[in-house]
């Protein structure tokens, strides 16, 4: 989603969205101007959050304790939603139990916050799944030759569109070859936008990424075929060649074996989250 010249992820822009409508929600009941609402309200979000980070970041501990100022960027992608709505629910629950004045307030702000939540999830499936297949069109690998996108099915598959001149795709490469190197059960191909063999071979060579499946899209139609509106975008199919679950954003490497995991790649089923 495009707001301006930022590029928002839908799951951010829906949690926008979502604390947004929370706030002036808690406005309406403070009529006082005590602000009790709207401070319990930040406490319960700003919990949500930091619990949704340290369990994703617990989760793959390994990956981050080589590194351990990576913990701290949040850019990654890195976030276990259901920890954090957890979360959000026990403190609205201690907050209704302590304060009887404000449980209403509570309980509305909350209640709306979850419908809105569950809402635009439901969406954001409903179009994932609108989205289609994989791609059945051809497109040329570096070395000139055709490869179709169709011979990929009966694997998991990642396809990353992406452009060298683009900062986050150049944050996200390493984890990208890395974890393509970890999972040979899962297909990984890489659609560089509109740019030449050279140059793109010019920049795996500078930065020593050993990528296979790197294949040209000079038209960028196959991006616009899943309306991508920024880079990288991430998309995963099962390997019936389904998609499951699209990302927009760079990924880390722990937030790509995440997103391998819920989206089933280990047990060959489909996940949209």
């Amino acid at each position: 989603m495009k707001i301006g010249p930022l590029l928002l992820p839908y799951t951010a822009l829906l949690l926008l969205i979502v604390v947004t409508v929370s706030f002036a929600i808690a406005r309406y009941f403070d009529r006082r101007n005590e602000r009790k609402i709207e401070t319990s309200i930040t406490i319960m979000f700003i919990v949500a959050v930091l619990v949704a980070r340290l369990a994703f970041v617990l989760r793959y501990q390994s990956l981050y304790l080589s590194h351990p100022l990576t913990m701290l960027d949040i850019r990654d992608g890195g976030w276990d939603a259901q920890s954090g709505v957890i979360a959000a629910w026990v403190v609205a629950l201690v907050i209704w139990q302590r304060d009887r004045t404000i449980r209403k307030a509570v309980t509305v702000t909350v209640g709306a916050a979850s419908v809105l939540w569950l809402a635009g999830t439901v969406l954001l499936i409903a179009n994932t799944s609108a989205q289609g297949s994989m791609p059945v069109n051809a497109l040329r690998n570096l070395s000139g030759q055709q490869v179709a996108l169709s011979d990929f099915h009966g694997k998991p598959t990642v396809i990353n569109f992406w452009a060298t001149w683009c900062p986050p795709c150049q944050k996200e490469m390493p984890a990208m070859a890395q974890v393509q190197a970890q999972r040979p059960d899962v297909n990984f191909v890489f659609v560089n936008q509109g740019e030449s063999p050279q140059v793109i071979q010019q920049f795996l060579a500078a930065g020593r990424l050993a990528l296979n499946n790197v294949l040209l899209d000079p038209a960028q139609a196959t991006a616009r075929g899943f309306s991508v509106m920024g880079y990288p975008t991430t998309l995963f199919f099962d390997a019936s060649g389904k998609l499951v679950y699209q990302h927009m954003g760079p990924l880390s490497e722990a937030a790509l074996l995440h997103r391998l995991d819920e989206t089933g790649t280990q047990g060959g089923g489909s996940l949209v989250k």
